[in-house]
């Protein structure tokens, strides 16, 4: 009888927090059904210092969401079956009878590391295929080259923007926002309880009117305590410097590879031009 008394005296324990949990839930959620349904009474509102910072919370909060996903739209590399269908375009551009063996081995190019990668694989297969000697397989060679020392730079830019501005995006996305949009799901769930206990002191009876009554003092503290500390967990969010860092970061990324490109190709394009210039000028002398 003692074992089944301690027991019973357990569950009891262990279920109150639970039950008492459940009870808050459920008078919320009456709460908010009554206010969907317009039988309620009046609204509390919140302060209008807590509306400007949870707009102002919303936009960063938006921003970040969108640049880490563009972000890593940006650095990703090529899928396959595009890269494959842009070589297969260029492979029938150049050579419109190809062999079953090189159709074979156009099907078995090894994922692409960048776009330039596959542009570069694609230009130097062809121009060992046309001939060093001519003047087309030469500038592809020369294309193919530099195109690849292109595709080295654009991994090195995509791997710093990874480590400087998306994974510290991402944590900050996990962490400090994480808390303020939790912190938010707080301030609504406090602001229904407030109303439902004002709904409760107005209609209730004389002899529980006292009780009532400290239960709407006791929920206003709550409201105003949890608004206190969303505010702040957004304000840190809204005045962190280290979107801006990252965003540094991520410039700076872009312009190394920007710049280290533009050389590259600055070199390439007069070798290009004079090979054209040349092959033009030898076409129209062998076609007059």
């Amino acid at each position: 009888m003692d074992s089944f008394s301690k027991f019973t005296q357990n569950v009891s324990t262990s279920w109150s927090p639970f039950a008492e949990k459940m009870g808050k839930s459920f008078t919320q959620y009456k709460q908010m059904a009554s206010e969907s349904l317009g039988s309620t009474g009046e609204v509390t509102e919140l302060p209008t210092d807590y509306i400007t910072m949870e707009r102002r919370y919303e936009a960063v909060r938006q921003s970040a969401i969108s640049l880490v996903k563009l972000s890593k739209a940006y650095t990703a590399p090529p899928t396959q079956f595009d890269m494959q269908a842009l070589q297969s375009q260029f492979f029938t551009m150049t050579f419109k009878h190809g062999s079953k063996n090189e159709a074979e081995a156009r099907n078995e190019v090894k994922p692409p590391a960048t776009c330039q990668h596959e542009i570069a694989r694609a230009s130097l297969d062809v121009s060992e295929k046309v001939g060093l000697e001519e003047p087309l397989g030469a500038a592809l060679f020369k294309f193919g080259s530099i195109e690849e020392r292109v595709g080295t730079e654009k991994l090195k830019q995509d791997q710093t923007i990874d480590a400087k501005f998306i994974k510290p995006m991402s944590a900050t996305l996990e962490s400090s926002i994480a808390l303020a949009q939790n912190a938010r799901k707080q301030v609504q769930a406090a602001r229904l309880t407030l109303d439902a206990a004002k709904t409760t002191f107005k209609n209730a009876r004389p002899e529980k009117a006292d009780a009532a009554r400290r239960e709407v003092e006791t929920a206003e503290d709550q409201f105003v305590t949890i608004v206190e500390e969303a505010m702040n967990l957004m304000r840190a969010v809204v005045e962190s410097p280290e979107p801006l860092r990252c965003l540094s970061e991520f410039v700076a990324a872009q312009l190394a590879f920007h710049k280290e490109a533009a050389a590259l190709l600055g070199d390439l394009a007069p070798e290009i031009e004079e090979i054209q210039v040349t092959q033009e000028a030898l076409y129209r002398h062998d076609n007059k």
